[in-house]
């Protein structure tokens, strides 16, 4: 069972609020949620959209098409009509003229009296949202208890009053439907265990929290923002320094000083603001100082489309910082992975001394996932030294030369530990030097830790049939639309399957190899408009796929869409054109109002 509701109205009118409260009501249900958030870059105006796909199986990518539509105003009807499936729902205030809307047949327009409605209790003009909610939970017969429950934890810190009048709106429009019609769709919880509800960029920090973070330095920049915010909300609580810095530069010399110091220390950012990091990544890799770096991407270059999603940055991840030097790339392809990989990117970075960058883009960072308990986490501290044996008369060994390439640590204080450390190349001490001999040396012992890095890091993993007749291949966020895509194309007979990456560099060559060489068909789709995974893939691995799916507009690619070209792909009997570059489902200009005399 799927369900899909598209809440749309303009800024400041609650669209976000509203529908992270709608997709709490079904989290209680014990029903998987996926909510997706989209919003123009305006300071105020414009268009905002919430998606919300509730399902008892797979929740993990927005949906072109969807069952109702909650227009919080008279854009959203005319925006989102073509979404809406035949014998789905438009709620909507019966004040909108929709005469000249050309609703198509077969959806049902449910119109309700909320000026009226809203009197008849004395509630705010602010409780719309709250009736519109207990309507559209109406016309699919779910309890409204259940939001009356998620309104009490809503607005409780507003005051008694408050609750009860927006638990008595919600009831209004719950019952209003049910008395004009019957409903589209009966949807009833399946258990009573609730589930957790939350942002990509949340459980990134919750993974963090979990992985040991006691530092974070970071200036706000749209879609990491919200990974600041929610430190900042738990600082004394998690017992952790959050700083909200005067810029990029400082977030990340904050970061490495405090991890040079013994704690755990990261920064975030998106495109721009990584481009200003740079120099100082370096640093981490020259001085072998752990830092983690969140880097969520957004269409650029320059200021690009601040608030739409693109995985473009991943060569800048790459290649950021002068010279050459060890680094991990981690890309989490869902709830349970962005947990998961944000914790262990703090044990990756203190085991081999390296910068971790953590990659996520708008849609994995923004969108709101449903999720069960999550895994525990080992702390891994690496070749910290607290005793070091150093000889009377000599000094530390900060950069020892070692067979696997890790030298050992110690923090700041440690008795007979003082030792050098900056942004020169060094000798083992860590002085400065020109010999070519050491430098060589130096180069050679960081790059050994490549060959214990790649025994540890995990490789792709395929999800479907490993027997399939045709093979995606994505890197993260995208695995959330190939799980789905796969399911649809096995209801159209298609045996499809999915090698996702969630560790992007280094790559295992060989190992890679070896694992795409068993697909018969491959398709690599990415967001994005050159295939940069597919580049690197070929680049360290000598691998090309057989087709590619691109899409660049600022949106996710939908799961709808990547199954209508593999299919279109597979009917052609595989001689379809090789590079499909993607438009959009719905009409590029979406937010356009001139279009509709709006």
């Amino acid at each position: 069972m799927k369900f899909v509701f598209r809440i749309g109205a303009k800024a400041g009118e609650g669209a976000m609020v509203t529908g992270r409260m709608l997709g709490r009501c079904f989290t209680r249900g014990g029903y998987n949620v996926l909510g997706y958030p989209e919003y123009p870059s305006l300071v105020r105006g414009g268009h905002n959209a919430y998606h919300i796909k509730i399902s008892d199986e797979l929740a993990t990518s927005p949906s072109y098409s969807c069952d109702a539509v909650i227009a919080l105003n008279k854009d959203a009807i005319f925006y989102h009509k073509e979404a809406v499936t035949p014998g789905g729902a438009i709620i909507y205030d019966k004040d909108i003229d929709i005469s000249n809307a050309n609703i198509k047949q077969g959806v049902k327009l449910i119109a309700l009296p909320i000026k009226e409605l809203l009197e008849k209790i004395g509630a705010s003009p602010l409780m719309a949202n709250a009736l519109e909610i207990g309507a559209a939970l109406a016309i699919i017969d779910y309890p409204l208890e259940i939001f009356e429950e998620v309104i009490r934890d809503e607005f409780s810190r507003k005051g008694e009053e408050v609750v009860a009048k927006n638990i008595a709106a919600a009831r209004e429009g719950y019952n209003y439907v049910k008395s004009q019609i019957q409903p589209i769709k009966n949807i009833k919880p399946l258990s009573d265990k609730k589930k957790y509800f939350a942002t990509g960029n949340e459980i990134l920090a919750l993974g963090a929290l979990k992985g040991g973070l006691k530092f974070y330095a970071a200036y706000p920049m749209t879609p990491a923002s919200s990974i600041l915010h929610y430190l900042c909300e738990v600082e004394r609580e998690a017992g952790i320094v959050v700083k909200q810095v005067e810029d990029e530069i400082t977030g990340i010399n904050e970061a490495i000083g405090a991890s040079y110091a013994g704690v755990r220390a990261a920064t975030g950012t998106s495109g721009g603001g990584f481009a200003l990091k740079t120099e100082a990544i370096a640093l981490a890799g020259l001085s072998e100082t752990p830092v983690v770096v969140y880097l969520a991407s957004r269409p650029g270059p320059s200021t690009g489309m601040p608030t739409w999603t693109e995985q473009g940055d991943l060569r800048q991840a790459l290649h950021a910082g002068q010279g050459e030097f060890l680094r991990v790339l981690l890309a989490p392809g869902d709830a349970r992975e962005a947990f998961e990989l944000s914790a262990q990117a703090f044990n990756y970075a203190e085991k081999y001394q390296v910068p971790v960058i953590v990659l996520s883009d708008k849609f994995l960072s923004e969108s709101v996932f449903s999720f069960e308990d999550l895994p525990e986490v080992k702390i891994e501290r690496g070749k910290i030294v607290s005793n070091p044996k150093t000889p009377p008369g000599t000094r530390f060994k900060r950069y020892e030369l070692t067979k696997d390439g890790i030298s050992p640590r110690t923090l700041p204080g440690t008795p007979n530990g003082m030792h050098v450390a900056s942004s020169y190349e060094h000798d083992e001490f860590g002085f400065s030097t020109e010999l070519f001999s050491m430098r060589k040396a130096q180069v050679d012992k960081r790059n050994a830790k490549l060959k214990k890095m790649l025994k540890e890091l995990p490789l792709p993993k395929i999800y479907g049939d490993e027997d399939a007749e045709i093979t995606l291949v994505a890197w993260g966020s995208m695995k959330l639309i190939g799980l789905e895509a796969i399911e649809m194309l096995k209801k159209e007979g298609v045996k499809a399957n999915l090698v996702h990456f969630n560790v992007v560099y280094p790559l295992d060559s060989r190992k890679i190899r070896k694992l795409l060489k068993k697909a018969k068909h491959t398709v690599l789709f990415e967001n994005n408009a050159t295939g940069l995974f597919g580049g690197l893939l070929r680049e360290c691995c000598g691998w090309k796929p057989e087709f590619k799916i691109l899409k660049y507009t600022g949106r996710p690619i939908y799961a709808e869409e990547l199954a209508r070209e593999i299919k279109r792909i597979r009917d052609a009997n595989y001689k379809a054109e090789k590079e499909i570059r993607l438009l959009d489902m719905e009409d590029y200009e979406y937010y356009n109002p001139k279009r509709y005399n709006l």
